[in-house]
């Protein structure tokens, strides 16, 4: 059962997760009296969920056919991780104004420290520290837009690496690229901290697009 106040972002939201952890697989149906019974509400904010998530890519909405999961294309990647390039290069922008020497110090501390524990933890551990990496630059921007914008990618980012693998050593390589972004912020180096984003990011897409070959 679902509270009604702010009912649909709330049924988005529920929606979104199952989508982004495969238990909606993609291509599968979307069925609306599922959900109504499953969650105690009427259609018209199951209804306005899934215009919601059709507009994050995540569903598709035929109008004679029904509701489906979207399956992730590569045009698709192709698409999400530019517009990440590019929002995420402004991120890198506007966090260094923002941000004190302490701040950025901070981050180096939380890099090393996963470093250290690489070895032992889970994938989903490093996924979750390497989403916090991000997060915090895109938070120091400060620009809501920005942050908004993020908020929508971030689904779909999740999306996409349902169907994505992890290599053993991808965590390292990952953490190694944070940590030289961080020493470039800690140098008030901008263009630098900017350039080493894009190329971690347009690393990540190449990899991820392999996936789809």
């Amino acid at each position: 059962m679902i509270e009604k106040r702010n009912l649909s972002e709330q049924v988005y939201f529920y929606l979104r997760k199952k989508i982004i952890s495969n238990e909606l697989t993609p291509g599968s149906r979307v069925n609306y009296d599922d959900i109504i019974s499953e969650l105690g509400i009427s259609k018209t904010p199951v209804r306005d969920a899934l215009y919601l998530l059709q507009q994050d890519g995540l569903v598709e909405i035929k109008e004679r056919s029904g509701t489906f999961v979207n399956t992730p294309k590569v045009q698709d990647v192709k698409e999400v991780y530019d517009i990440r390039n590019a929002l995420e290069r402004q991120a890198v922008n506007l966090a260094m104004e923002n941000m004190t020497k302490a701040d950025i110090e901070k981050m180096l501390n939380k890099a090393i420290k996963v470093e250290e524990t690489l070895n032992d933890s889970s994938v989903e551990t490093f996924v979750e520290s390497d989403r916090e990496f991000h997060r915090t630059l895109i938070l120091w921007s400060k620009n809501q837009r920005l942050i908004k914008l993020m908020e929508s990618l971030d689904a779909q980012l999740q999306w996409i690496s349902v169907i994505t693998a992890t290599s053993s050593e991808r965590p390292k390589e990952t953490n190694a690229m944070h940590k030289r972004i961080i020493a470039a912020m800690l140098h008030s180096n901008k263009k630098i901290a900017q350039d080493l984003m894009e190329e971690h990011i347009e690393e990540a897409k190449q990899i991820t697009l392999k996936e789809f070959i």
